[in-house]
């Protein structure tokens, strides 16, 4: 068990090359062990960890915020299920759970939240392009900058609402933290069309929704727009 201080009061090159001799004790004393190094690095190098003691980083989802602050190292693939999941104690870093076989973990805490977002697809953009040459939008100059603002909020704000309509959906604290409204929209849609056996309309889906499907393999590019309660003023505007 390994633990690395944000501010350590040594060089992180000495913690690299007491774990790296600590391998090779092992090794050398016995050749087939299984040798496990795990703990909260903090901001030491993952790669140099692995690469300085020739072993397996294994676990890939954040574990605090959008950081892997707590990892598992192995010099053999000895897990086949690598969790990450709430803790049950009180802490804001994630739990790891790491078991052989294909083992089904229950989370305890599990925690699910509605979150509204605001759906975009090319259909929706080319009605919206189709009745913009129609829109009229007139500005009071005898009205103040700020009276102005908030038509024109309420204008866009209708706009919203006519062409791209607030949905809900449901996120799950094991969800990565990449996985926004807007992608788990897309996986779910995705894999209704791969249920159905319309892979071609499933792969459409991801070129039709390209910023998106970049977001599915690496990072989120969804955006909550939060919802105006009725009968408030627009955001102040910046002169």
């Amino acid at each position: 068990m390994t633990y690395h201080p944000p501010k350590p009061k040594y060089q992180p090159s000495a913690l690299l090359d007491y774990n790296e001799a600590s391998v090779i004790a092992v090794i050398v004393a016995c050749p087939s062990a299984t040798i496990v190094l795990a703990g909260d690095f903090n901001t030491l190098d993952d790669t140099e960890v692995a690469a300085r003691g020739a072993l397996l980083s294994i676990v890939d989802r954040p574990t605090r915020g959008t950081n892997t602050l707590n990892r598992v190292y192995v010099n053999s693939p000895c897990y086949t299920t690598v969790q990450v999941v709430e803790s049950t104690v009180k802490t804001d870093h994630k739990a790891i759970i790491a078991c052989q076989g294909q083992a089904h973990v229950q989370p305890l805490n599990k925690r699910s939240y509605r979150r509204l977002f605001r759906r975009r697809s090319p259909a929706q953009h080319a009605r919206f392009l189709q009745y913009a040459p129609t829109l009229h939008i007139e500005i009071d100059d005898n009205k103040s900058v700020q009276s102005n603002f908030d038509i024109m909020y309420g204008i866009m704000t209708e706009l919203l609402d006519m062409f791209y309509p607030e949905r809900e959906i449901t996120l799950t604290s094991s969800d990565p933290p990449y996985v926004t409204p807007t992608v788990k929209a897309l996986l779910r849609h995705k894999n209704r069309l791969m249920r159905a056996g319309r892979i071609e309309e499933a792969v459409q889906l991801l070129f039709e929704y390209a910023p998106s499907s970049r977001a599915l393999a690496r990072s989120g590019c969804g955006r909550l727009t939060p919802k105006r309660a009725p009968n408030t003023p627009g955001r102040k505007c910046v002169k």
